[in-house]
């Protein structure tokens, strides 16, 4: 009769084999592993916006060749607007550029740098002010330009 009754003890302990883990690993349960909700892709921003409507002043004028990428404007007791644009050109041809207008349009230097293919440009008279700033973006060239006054 014992034989008969090893059997069915060993076959009583494989079923509660979930409680004789738990006991074994400090008496905690771990909960069923469930799969992690699929990330939901990221919306694509490669296509390129329509440039803003803008209109640049003779003295801060659009550089030629150029793609918008953005405009900005704020209100603070005259107007300011902010154009980024992009080009291939280098920095000393738009620096040359802009030098050219801004003295056309009768406005004084007030600072003049270029090192490393960035630079900055800016000049006032009056209630006009301008100023430019180039930077590397890839094998492009971004120039800010940021002017007030009419």
């Amino acid at each position: 009769m014992r034989m008969l009754i090893l059997p069915f003890v060993a076959g009583l302990a494989a079923c509660g084999s979930d409680s004789n883990e738990a006991a074994q690993s400090g008496g905690e349960r771990q909960p069923p592993k469930v799969a992690p909700a699929p990330v939901p892709e990221p919306a694509s921003f490669e296509r390129e916006a329509p440039p803003p409507d803008i209109s640049m002043p003779d003295f801060a004028p659009q550089y030629p060749g150029s793609i918008v990428k953005s405009a900005s404007s704020a209100r603070s007791g005259s107007d300011l607007h902010e154009i980024s644009l992009e080009t291939s050109d280098d920095a000393a041809a738009i620096m040359t550029f802009y030098r050219d207008r801004f003295l056309a349009a009768g406005l004084r230097k007030t600072a003049d740098f270029m090192s490393g293919g960035t630079g900055m440009l800016s000049a006032a008279a009056g209630n006009r002010k301008a100023s430019i700033a180039i930077s590397r973006s890839g094998a492009r060239n971004v120039v800010i330009v940021t002017f007030s006054g009419r």
